[in-house]
């Protein structure tokens, strides 16, 4: 009994010192944010065209409201290459344009739609899709406090292109890629199609985190 409880009291030891230090981390990161924020500050029109790239621009632990991020180019160039076979201005300015025009709300808008209705899959048929939408709609139940009300409303997945079209047009102007002029312009065109198909901050999210969950097959916890 004696060892049980010294391997119960260094287990719970270990479990205080990853949560303190999970805390720290978080504490650093939004502190070195806030600095990179002073010191490239922006008017507020344009922090709100970058609020729609917000959502994965903070779960990569980059400012919401600037255009450079803490990382250097030659890690954002292998970011763009190995995950949007992004390797040059010809390339980054056609992803960009198929983001915009297309993307994966094209491909899996119908999906959407019928898993929204209830239809049911195999995996064989549309792979973890399926449970990655059912999970998602619970943990933003759970979580959120979102309401099945809030969920009928959003009729697209759109906010998961838009949202890494500003994400993807920062990163390719930091490379070198594109032209700032370029960058706010893919900005402000991915900003003004989701201010128009979208009546709140909460649809944006939600047909976001939808979006990553049916197209990248996405845990909602990530």
């Amino acid at each position: 009994m004696y060892i049980v409880g010294i391997i119960v009291v260094i287990v719970f030891l270990l479990i205080v010192g990853l949560i303190t230090a999970s805390k720290r981390i978080k504490k650093n990161e939004k502190k070195l944010r806030l600095e990179m924020e002073m010191a490239n500050p922006l008017p507020k029109e344009k922090q709100h065209l970058l609020a729609y790239g917000a959502n994965l621009a903070l779960y990569r632990t980059d400012s919401p409201r600037i255009l450079p991020i803490d990382v250097d180019n030659e890690t954002l160039r292998e970011v763009l290459s190995s995950y949007w076979d992004v390797n040059n201005p010809e390339e980054a300015v056609e992803t960009l344009e198929w983001l915009l025009t297309e993307g994966h709300r094209t491909k899996f808008g119908q999906l959407f739609m019928a898993l929204k209705a209830g239809q049911s899959f195999t995996e064989e048929e549309v792979g973890k899709s399926q449970e990655c939408f059912e999970s998602a709609q619970e943990a933003m139940m759970k979580k959120l406090s979102f309401t099945k009300s809030d969920f009928e409303r959003v009729d697209t997945i759109a906010a998961w292109d838009f949202d890494r079209a500003v994400n993807v047009a920062r990163w390719s102007y930091i490379v070198g890629y594109i032209t700032e002029e370029q960058t706010w312009s893919y900005i402000t065109r991915a900003a003004d199609a989701g201010s128009h198909a979208f009546q709140s901050w909460k649809d944006y999210f939600i047909s976001f985190a939808f979006g990553r969950a049916i197209a990248y097959e996405g845990d909602i916890y990530d």
